[in-house]
Formats: C-alpha cells, sequence, structure tokens
C-alpha cells in the first residue's frame, strides 16, 4: 500500500520472523488529548497499557496481538 506523500506499507507473511529487540511501530498524534483518547480507549478494551509519560515525548507503549510494539506519540 502507498499514499500520495510516498509513505509505502509493506506486510509480509513469514514462519520464523525475528524482530529486533527495540522494533516498534509508532503513530503520531497531534496532541496529547487525542493521545489520551487512545490510551484509554485501549484500557477499556482490555490492553495491558500504562499511563503515557514524557519521555522523549509524551508517549506510551503497548504490546500489539503478534508481540510487538506500538508507540503512541505526540
Amino acid at each position: 500500500m502507498h499514499d500520495e506523500d510516498g509513505f509505502v506499507l509493506t506486510l509480509m507473511k513469514g514462519s520464523e520472523v525475528n524482530y529486533p529487540k527495540t522494533f516498534h511501530i509508532g503513530f503520531p498524534q497531534e496532541n496529547e488529548e487525542e493521545l489520551n483518547k487512545i490510551n484509554q480507549r485501549l484500557k477499556e478494551d482490555g490492553f495491558n497499557v500504562e499511563p503515557p509519560k514524557q519521555l522523549h515525548g509524551y508517549t506510551f507503549y503497548v504490546e500489539a496481538p503478534g508481540g510487538f510494539t506500538v508507540e503512541v506519540l505526540c
């Protein structure tokens, strides 16, 4: 998949996938309010997610189905 900005997303399925220890995908948000809404929704949906923290930005991480890490940040 690709868009008009040149972003390309390729999804592949393999039987023996080994991601680097720090591998993750990120979803930037416009502001803290939007980020907090996503954090709350994930909690309501049963995900084990910590409250956002101010690190390299306002951010939180959650483990997605499949065992990889997702970062939501602003």
